[in-house]
């Protein structure tokens, strides 16, 4: 369990949330939470570029033939095509539940070549590589499935990771994801 706690940083990475913070908090006042469906929007559109990063940073860590080294195929043929679908609800997510500087009516496809060299920048900054390892089997059992469970599966880390938050502990996440039975 601990080991899993101390991966938890990496995981909010690949899930994209902790690096929009740090690039959108000076220029960005939280806003409304996101539905578990337009936090799951933001995380599949992050993922190829999450993924790409992971594999830079950890390609010099890993065999050869590891699964996350092994990634870029896929990375292309499938999560790529995820993330363009995702993107124009993910895009309207984040506008939404940042306040930023942008004149009424912008497209977020404005901001997304922003997110997409912070989310890379920020990847490869914040993976270790004692933690790529492990980071390759997590790749590795998620291969198989559909990004947008992967998607799915990230939130509900997140998720996890505020529920185990102490009281006065900081937010790890940059936003809120909504709370309710139709959430």
């Amino acid at each position: 369990m601990i080991r899993s706690l101390r991966l938890m940083p990496s995981l909010t990475v690949l899930a994209v949330f902790g690096t929009l913070a740090s690039q959108t908090a000076h220029a960005a006042q939280a806003g409304k939470c996101l539905t578990p469906a337009e936090a799951q929007s933001v995380a599949v559109s992050a993922l190829p570029d999450a993924l790409t990063s992971a594999q830079k940073a950890c390609a010099p860590h890993l065999p050869a033939r590891s699964a996350l080294r092994s990634a870029s195929t896929r990375i292309t043929q499938v999560y790529r095509p995820a993330a363009d679908r995702a993107w124009p609800q993910a895009g309207r997510a984040f506008l939404s539940a940042f306040e930023l500087p942008l004149p009424e009516g912008t497209s977020p496809d404005v901001v997304r070549p922003l997110l997409i060299a912070t989310i890379s920048a920020l990847v490869e900054q914040e993976i270790k590589p004692e933690d790529c390892g492990t980071i390759d089997e997590f790749y590795s059992a998620l291969e198989p499935l559909p990004p947008e469970n992967v998607g799915k599966l990230l939130v509900a880390f997140l998720k996890l990771g505020e529920n185990d938050r102490k009281p006065g502990q900081a937010k790890s996440n940059p936003f809120t994801i909504c709370e309710g039975p139709n959430q």
